[in-house]
């Protein structure tokens, strides 16, 4: 028996407790909350907390967490990781009908709604209705997911915990912004974690992406994605710098995968 066969089996084994624990891991703290009924307290103590930090930094985070944001950071590896983006773009389907699902659900009211936005700090647009669970909780683990779990199957451990970092940091920024409570938080990452999981699962059996035209159909997308973000309004004036740097960054990153010969067609995740 080889190396390679007895590696197999562990490395799925990794694979799924990397699918598996993050998730168990938010959806505890998210059922923590609940049953402590400390869900206001938490989000005062952690957004007073937050104010010691600059407004542009928490606003900045924040926008990274949009939709267009994060798939702007994706397309700046395109050359390199052009898996990251196909299984991101796999993932919005259920990641969509998660949070605008519940959302529509649960209909809860937001900070602002609930405490009144003079009792707490607010960075950007006073937002009332909607908070659970928080989108941008969910876009952020969904992406971190996607990154984590294609370096993790290549053996890089190090990606997918630079790769969570990042995602706790957006998901932090949604209470220092005063825009979702805890509860929110932690539940939009755990239901985010399993969308980029099952946008990785598909992007394993539907390689578009290592087609010609499967490939410039996503190059196409990541320079949208790109190209929208330097335009859109998030709601947060504070951080329109980071929509700045992410739209250079990712058609940047487009430009240079593009200029590559051959044309990225897989191999590496």
């Amino acid at each position: 028996m080889t190396t390679a066969s007895l590696s197999s089996p562990s490395r799925s084994r990794e694979s799924a407790c990397w699918i598996a624990a993050p998730a168990a891991i938010l959806a505890l703290c998210a059922l923590t909350i609940l049953a402590s009924g400390r869900n206001t307290d938490w989000f005062l103590g952690w957004n007073a907390a937050a104010a010691a930090a600059p407004s542009f930094l928490w606003a900045g985070l924040t926008n990274l967490g949009s939709t267009s944001g994060a798939f702007a950071m994706l397309a700046g590896f395109l050359a390199w990781h052009p898996r990251w983006a196909a299984s991101a773009l796999l993932a919005v389907p259920a990641g969509a009908l998660y949070t605008h699902g519940a959302k529509e659900f649960f209909d809860e009211a937001r900070p602002a709604a609930v405490l009144g936005p003079e009792h707490f700090n607010v960075i950007g647009e006073v937002l009332r209705a909607g908070s659970f669970p928080s989108g941008h909780s969910a876009t952020a683990f969904g992406f971190a997911a996607v990154a984590a779990l294609c370096a993790v199957q290549s053996g890089r451990r190090s990606i997918a915990v630079a790769a969570i970092v990042i995602a706790a940091a957006v998901a932090f920024s949604r209470v220092a912004v005063g825009a979702h409570w805890p509860l929110d938080v932690f539940a939009g990452a755990a239901g985010g974690w399993l969308c980029g999981a099952f946008g990785v699962w598909w992007s394993s059996r539907w390689r578009f992406w290592e087609k010609r035209a499967g490939w410039y159909v996503l190059a196409a997308l990541m320079a949208g994605f790109s190209i929208s973000i330097f335009f859109e309004k998030l709601g947060y004036p504070e951080g329109r710098w980071i929509q700045y740097v992410l739209s250079a960054w990712g058609l940047g990153g487009i430009a240079f995968a593009l200029a590559r010969t051959p044309v990225p067609q897989g191999g590496r995740t």
